[in-house]
């Protein structure tokens, strides 16, 4: 006598569950690489913050303001996207103000600019309006570096460096050390 071979048969309803366990462990199993792919973006931006800072902190250290008998103010507007000091610093021997929109500009008594998402061309025009003082301009939407800012940061995936524009700077009224000089021809960090 043959022995017959019947197919199994799975109700339907219980293939639709081992479906759902399927896909659940599968999302289980792929969550740490989308936490990574959640997070690696924000450890470079948060890279790029740090780098930010060190070299706007190291530029206005080492910039002199004639004239000038209390800490200078940074102001910073409010499309910048990789500078995050806290607005009480004061220990690098300069005050931070983060402006509401650019027409605080007139009126805030800035010593320094940190300029966002402002075109060169923008910068250049907030800077003539501002131009009865001296004003040091730094930017991070500016990658010539030939109008606008003095200081112009560069952000690339490993690094972010900074160039000066000379003109820029010489009209700017400010004094910086010639060694800030020299670090921006040497790409610095």
């Amino acid at each position: 006598m043959p022995i017959k071979s019947e197919k199994l048969r799975i109700p339907s309803g219980m293939h639709s569950f081992m479906s759902v366990i399927t896909l659940t462990r599968m999302f289980i199993i792929s969550l740490p690489c989308i936490f990574l792919f959640i997070l690696m973006p924000s450890r470079a931006v948060a890279a790029q913050d740090d780098a930010a800072n060190r070299i706007v902190s190291g530029i206005i250290s080492f910039t002199h303001w004639p004239g000038l008998e209390r800490l200078p103010k940074l102001c910073v507007l409010p499309s910048s996207q990789h500078l995050s000091l806290p607005s009480t610093q004061t220990g690098n021997g300069y005050t931070v103000s983060y402006l509401v929109s650019e027409n605080d500009l007139l009126t805030a008594q800035c010593d320094a600019v940190y300029f966002g998402d402002q075109s060169p061309q923008q910068q250049a025009q907030l800077l003539e309006q501002i131009s009865s003082r001296p004003v040091l301009a730094i930017a991070e939407n500016n990658p010539e570096c030939t109008i606008g800012a003095a200081f112009c940061l560069i952000f690339h995936q490993d690094k972010t460096v900074f160039s000066v524009n000379l003109d820029s700077l010489a009209r700017s009224g400010v004094k910086v050390n010639s060694e800030v000089l020299l670090l921006s021809r040497k790409g610095s960090q």
